[in-house]
């Protein structure tokens, strides 16, 4: 364990200040932020704590609490926009932005080979430390504390996507543009798979026409696909952008 991991092997102020929320049960908030990589490690040591469990709770209680916003907020919403303004907001990318802009990675609890490959910026494992921070409160504090939680970290992002429309899936608006600009429908490649069976992680790639664009990771195939997707419309826009700068 390096210096980082001992100083996150208890819970500190620092991380209860930034989630604002104060565990009752200190051992919850260490189990949250811990990776089976550093689980694996200490097994032999009868070390059992990783954050899995609390992933799956917390994925459960983040879908009724930003359902049950969007019910509420937005009347004149069908069922079939709510539920794309939904998985736009819950999607993997969307909650390891809200992970990184509170700085929570550093607070990962790691196991070596996790540490050395950049699991502090991986995104689908930012996005696993959301739920499993989300599903530790609810058990920690009930469901109004992780509601509270959800609120100050995502219910902005939901009005913005609902006000700006910005619920089509990443992969259906880069074959807008591209079959609009370049008239052809992007391609996708996976190009990598690791991990054992139970956390496999694919890196996907996508291609318009013979030009590859982005690559993007994830725990499955079509995540993997969307979070190229997503990429390459960012670096569409910027080349948008500067093409308009120049003129």
């Amino acid at each position: 364990m390096n210096t980082k991991q001992k100083n996150n092997a208890r819970p500190t102020d620092a991380v209860e200040k930034i989630i604002g929320y104060s565990f009752k049960k200190k051992q919850t908030l260490i189990t949250a932020l811990t990776h089976r990589s550093y689980a694996n490690e200490l097994r032999k040591q009868g070390f059992q704590y990783n954050n899995e469990r609390l992933e799956f709770l917390g994925d459960a209680v983040l879908e009724i609490v930003v359902s049950d916003y969007l019910y509420r907020t937005y009347e004149e919403l069908p069922e079939g926009i709510m539920t794309l303004v939904r998985a736009a907001v819950v999607k993997t990318t969307s909650l390891a932005e809200e992970v990184a802009k509170m700085k929570l990675g550093e607070f990962l609890i790691l196991g070596h080979g996790e540490e050395k490959t950049g699991g502090r910026t991986k995104e689908y494992l930012l996005a696993n430390l959301y739920e499993s921070l989300v599903g530790a409160i609810y058990l920690d504090g009930g469901m109004k504390k992780a509601s509270e939680f959800i609120e100050n970290t995502l219910f902005e992002k939901i009005k913005m996507t609902v006000t700006g429309k910005n619920y089509t899936d990443s992969k259906t608006r880069l074959q807008e543009i591209a079959q609009q600009h370049y008239k052809v429908t992007p391609t996708y490649t996976i190009i990598q798979e690791s991990g054992p069976a139970h956390e496999r992680i694919y890196v996907a790639a996508v291609h318009i026409g013979d030009k590859q664009l982005s690559e993007g990771s994830g725990s499955s195939k079509q995540k993997a696909e969307d979070a190229a997707a997503e990429k390459a419309l960012g670096l569409l826009d910027k080349l948008t952008e500067d093409s308009h700068a120049q003129n």
